[in-house]
């Protein structure tokens, strides 16, 4: 195949698949989880009830493209994977004991709400801390000799990997308000649009913070982010993006908010996607260094092809099935 952005073909349309599962997961589980978090500012049990209501058909299938993602790096760059696993092992395990608590918690609340209401809200902000302190530490580096992880295990926690923890979750929690503001009416609907404004400011200052402490952590960092074709059409879908949320909210739309805040969201995937590439494991491994051989790739890569729009189908019925407001 031929080369594309200085890779070759298979490799490149690996790392593709894999930032594709990744950006729709924290597109759709992001909402979610941001949800059960500002689901514990709730005392109203009748709107803790309609909460959990509106995650239940839709947060099992938002989880698929978590699955994905570890499959996908498992499986098309073993040695990335290796790396990663061997240094996060800490975050990724309380990762998925916070996502395993938090699908118990929607799945039974009904039963013991007193039980199951701070698994839901502990779960849920857990689970951000922790895929927030991965991407910290992916930008920070892990330290390895090529092959294998070097450190000792606890090099994920640092002042900036905690400070991407906090920026991640106020993102988090601007797509639950946006969700909020979609699904519902009345009082909940309301207080959405109250606090949503709030944490769209909070969101875009510490994501401001992030991108400035970012730029110093490596040379090679700051000579992407500083590149004219990926930080104007970033800015400019940005500002789309903020004058969408301020619009939807003036004019009372219950959509366009979250659709502009998931142009937000998608354009800080993209800044950050587009900073560590061509590097797998930052920053002294390549994706093509880390790639599985081409006849694994190609396989994978078949069977991706096929998942993904399945998955992608079965997500929009099940939006499709249960849409509209929660009364």
């Amino acid at each position: 195949m031929s080369e594309f952005m200085g890779l070759p073909g298979l490799d490149a349309l690996s790392a593709a698949a894999l930032a594709l599962s990744l950006w729709i997961y924290i597109m759709l589980d992001g909402s979610d989880l941001g949800t059960g978090i500002l689901f514990g500012l709730q005392r109203d049990q009748e709107a803790r009830h309609k909460i959990t209501l509106s995650l239940l058909p839709v947060w099992d299938g938002n989880e698929t493209w978590l699955v994905l993602s570890a499959g996908g790096l498992f499986g098309l760059f073993p040695l990335a994977y290796a790396i990663i696993l061997s240094a996060l092992y800490v975050p990724i395990f309380a990762m998925l004991l916070a996502l395993l608590a938090r699908g118990m918690a929607i799945e039974y609340r009904h039963h013991a709400p007193r039980i199951f209401d701070p698994m839901l809200v502990g779960g849920s902000l857990l689970a951000s801390l922790s895929q927030g302190v991965i991407i910290g530490t992916l930008i920070e580096g892990i330290p390895n000799d090529g092959q294998h992880f070097t450190g000792q295990g606890w090099e994920c926690f640092t002042p900036f990997t905690l400070y991407c923890a906090v920026s991640l979750v106020a993102g988090y929690c601007l797509l639950g308000a946006g969700w909020l503001n979609w699904r519902f009416t009345d009082a909940l609907q309301q207080w959405a649009r109250r606090i949503l404004p709030w944490l769209l400011l909070l969101t875009v200052l510490l994501l401001a913070g992030l991108l400035l402490w970012t730029v110093h952590q490596q040379d090679t960092w700051r000579h992407h982010i500083s590149e004219p074709w990926l930080w104007l059409p970033l800015l400019s879908l940005a500002l789309v993006g903020l004058a969408g949320v301020w619009l939807g909210l003036s004019r009372h739309y219950a959509f366009l908010p979250l659709a502009a805040i998931l142009l937000l969201v998608s354009c800080a995937f993209a800044a950050l996607v587009f900073t560590l590439f061509p590097f797998i494991v930052p920053g002294n491994i390549l994706i093509h260094q880390a790639a599985a051989p081409p006849a694994t790739q190609r396989f994978l890569l078949i069977n991706f092809a096929l998942l993904a729009p399945i998955t992608l189908l079965y997500n929009s019925w099940g939006f499709r099935v249960f849409s509209g407001k929660i009364r």
